[in-house]
């Protein structure tokens, strides 16, 4: 086709240059204004654009042509050039009153409310009673919350100006911001008995209903609505909104119909159909109504893109990258494409790169949600706790109806041990999408840390019904009957799980404490008959160590710990116990050098890197520990246990990056969230930025896993005093003395235990 215009486009060229040898540049124009006039007499649009372009491409400063082909794209839905046509034509005519009030109109859609503020008062200088100037003033000033001054725009406005519905509109509005209900709805009723046919009179007193829940009123009006104005799309739409809320989805879909075929072209119509059924959880559905949209129009791009996000909503993740692929070879900058290779990126574990392709998003699109949602997923992987906290306040920001958007605040707050926050955001999250199980987990999980399991009892147990076999609600229900002291309950709870996920070790621990008591030989036994049921389950081999160790049975616990590690890499703690132990056997040197020996052969061995960087630890050769982790590091970026470990060290140090250790111990966190030392280390760098409230959170939480503790107990003293509860404090750094294990912090604990005391003489 392109190959047949060709010489059309040139033949036209030659045309106009023959003419414009022989023509005046202005009458040129001018003629070619004249006939877009004409054309839009005829609403040929179309003709009328090219007419006006040409004008325009002869003489750049011609106002009077770019002010039409500005009101032409409004027609047209083009907004970004109709904004940049009607600006350009303010600042070239003053005296265009039109196209300064509209260009404040767009300004103000884009809550730009200073820039809209400075066009209306242009306005308003050359006519003080400009209505239209006058009415975006008000509505300035009441999304400013200023009503008095609202009101006197109003007021300002010719008498017989004012008594339009128009104005009754704006007055309404004003009441209603100041809670006068009685006389909003006077003034929007007033309003529809001057604009009887004005639909947006309509609209503004339903949304009045439906704020107030005058739902008899709302229905009462809607019908109305649907006799007045049968063949208005936006009238069955809100037919399908109150269908919708009444939960009688064949019917919202019936409306949404009606809606489509009255304007076919509108893209947008369809797409809130594929929302509804994805909202109604019918995802088949969805992409049957996608599949038949690009049958109708193929080459309508934002069908492409939300069929290929729903694909890989899906798991249909081939097809997916298909579309995606050829919607970014034909434009690269495409929004939706590019939100979905990020996610991709996500999908594959690359975070980083996918934060360099969400950022430039939140640039592009900074009122689009999405972006700033997944961008706080990326950060929270790579442990950026901060970032995420900020993308995922801007997500809130602009979608505060999305239960995602709540879900993943809860679980940033959780992770910082803020359980009554994580228990508010999960609990608006299931308010807007009770399937959300994610968020209801979460909300187990914060009620638990709020000791509230009366509560977190009631609804595992009614979660249950629904997903009898999760793991993860199992495990919560057990910890919930702990909390209740209800020790049958829980015994019962975590033989449950450990017979529904044999490897789940947190649950063997808390069964054996539950079976064997203090009896270390029976805790022992009962341990190893569970290793032969899951014998890959590294946390077993954890537990059996300890146990081991508390036995004094050194060299068959570092077995067992060799074990673990071997297991379960990404576990810190039995790197820890293992350096640990070898330094109270006078061994380290030889752990060090035959671990030294084995990087020689095998440079990369995370095992290797991991061991020996632990063991310089232990011997405090903290700098060549972090050049270890950090090789750890980079070989695998998740590794919870170099982030965990290297972490600490930081936060130890004089002067350490507290900044870097807190983004190293969320990541830490984030991969292990329920690991007792991971949230010791994240408290610790709590404790070091003074930020006490976050520090005891989480050595409450490791004190859960670990009661008796010793250690994690001394931190928590440490960050009560730090917080200011210092006979607390007090109680608690005794109840770690009194532990009969031993520990090397001892001696600083005693020390500090007597300088508080003395202090508080």
């Amino acid at each position: 086709m392109r190959l047949h215009r060709l010489p059309l486009f040139v033949l036209i060229g030659m045309l106009l240059l023959t003419v414009a040898a022989c023509s005046n540049p202005e009458a040129k124009k001018d003629k070619h204004y004249q006939k877009a006039l004409e054309y839009i007499k005829q609403k040929d649009n179309s003709a009328a654009v090219i007419e006006l372009r040409n004008a325009i491409q002869i003489d750049p400063k011609f106002a009077a042509a770019r002010y039409q082909l500005g009101l032409l794209y409004l027609q047209q839905n083009d907004p970004r050039s109709a904004f940049a046509e009607l600006q350009r034509t303010a600042s070239l005519d003053p005296n265009n009153l039109d196209a300064a009030v509209k260009v404040a109109e767009f300004q103000l859609l884009s809550n730009n409310k200073e820039e809209s503020r400075k066009y209306v008062d242009r306005v308003l200088a050359k006519d003080p009673k400009h209505a239209d100037a006058l009415a975006l003033l008000a509505n300035i000033e009441l999304i400013a919350g200023n009503f008095p001054a609202a009101e006197e725009a109003v007021a300002k406005v010719d008498a017989k100006q004012r008594e339009t519905d128009r104005f009754y509109n704006i007055r309404g509005r004003i009441y209603g911001a100041q809670q006068k209900w009685q006389e909003c709805r006077a003034m929007f009723e007033k309003a529809i008995e001057l604009g009887p046919d004005n639909f947006a009179n309509y609209r503004t007193l339903l949304l009045f209903f439906e704020q107030q829940k005058m739902n008899a009123d709302a229905e009462k009006l809607l019908a109305t609505i649907q006799e007045k104005f049968p063949d208005n799309a936006q009238a069955h739409l809100m037919m399908a909104s109150m269908y919708q809320s009444k939960k009688e989805p064949a019917k919202a879909v019936e409306e949404i119909r009606k809606a489509i075929a009255l304007e076919p072209e509108n893209v947008r119509y369809r797409l809130m159909l594929v929302d509804f059924y994805k909202s109604q959880n019918q995802a088949e559905a969805a992409e049957k109504e996608l599949r038949a949209a690009l049958k109708d129009k193929p080459d309508t791009i934002e069908y492409q893109s939300a069929l290929a996000e729903l694909l890989f909503d899906r798991q249909k993740t081939d097809e997916a990258k298909t579309i995606m692929d050829a919607i970014l070879a034909k434009n690269p900058e495409h929004g939706g494409a590019n939100l979905l290779k990020a996610r991709f990126l996500l999908k594959e574990g690359k975070k980083r790169e996918a934060v360099d392709i969400l950022t430039p998003l939140t640039t592009n699109y900074p009122k689009w949600p999405e972006p700033y949602f997944y961008l706080a997923v990326a950060h929270l992987g790579l442990g950026e706790g901060e970032l995420a906290q900020k993308d995922v306040d801007t997500a809130l920001q602009h979608g505060p109806g999305v239960s995602r958007y709540h879900a993943l605040a809860a679980q940033l707050a959780l992770i910082k041990g803020e359980s009554e926050t994580a228990g508010k955001e999960a609990t608006i999250a299931l308010r807007l999408d009770p399937r959300n199980y994610g968020a209801a987990k979460i909300l187990a999980k914060a009620l638990i840390q709020d000791k509230k399991f009366k509560e977190a009892v009631s609804l595992i147990e009614g979660m249950l019904k629904q997903v009898p076999g999760d793991t993860d609600l199992i495990g919560n229900l057990g910890l919930a009957y702990l909390g209740l002291k209800d020790k049958d309950k829980a015994r019962e709870t975590f033989a449950r799980l450990l017979e529904a996920a044999p490897d789940n070790s947190r649950a063997l621990a808390f069964l054996t404490a539950l079976t064997a008591d203090k009896d270390l030989d029976k805790a022992i036994a009962f341990v190893q008959d569970h290793i032969t049921k899951a014998p890959k389950a590294g946390g077993h081999y954890m537990l059996l160590g300890d146990l081991l160790a508390r036995q004094k049975k050194n060299e068959e616990a570092i077995a067992a710990f060799n074990k673990a590690q071997e297991l379960a890499p990404d576990n810190p703690q039995p790197y820890i116990v293992t350096a640990r132990l070898m330094a109270s056997l006078g061994k380290t040197d030889q752990a060090v050098g035959e671990l030294s020996q084995l990087l020689v052969k095998q440079p990369d061995s995370l095992p290797a890197n991991m061991g020996l960087a632990t063991l310089y630890e232990i011997q405090g050769k903290h700098q060549e520990a972090k050049e270890k982790y950090k090789k750890v590091l980079t070989l695998d970026p998740n590794s919870a246990a170099a982030a965990n470990n290297l972490a600490w060290i930081i936060a130890s140090e004089k002067d350490g990056d507290l900044g870097e250790a807190l983004r190293l111990a969320m990541l830490a966190k984030q991969a292990m969230p329920d690991e007792p030392h991971i949230a010791d280390t994240l408290g610790f760098v709590h404790l070091q930025r003074q930020s006490y409230p976050l520090a005891i959170a989480q050595f409450q939480q490791a004190l859960d896993n670990r009661p008796d503790d010793p250690i994690i107990t001394m931190h928590l003293a440490q960050a009560q005093y730090g917080k200011g509860d210092k006979d607390e404090a007090v109680a608690t750094l005794k109840k770690a003395l009194a532990s009969k294990d031993e520990f090397k912090e001892r001696g600083e604990a005693e020390g500090m235990l007597k300088q508080w005391e003395s202090s508080a003489k």
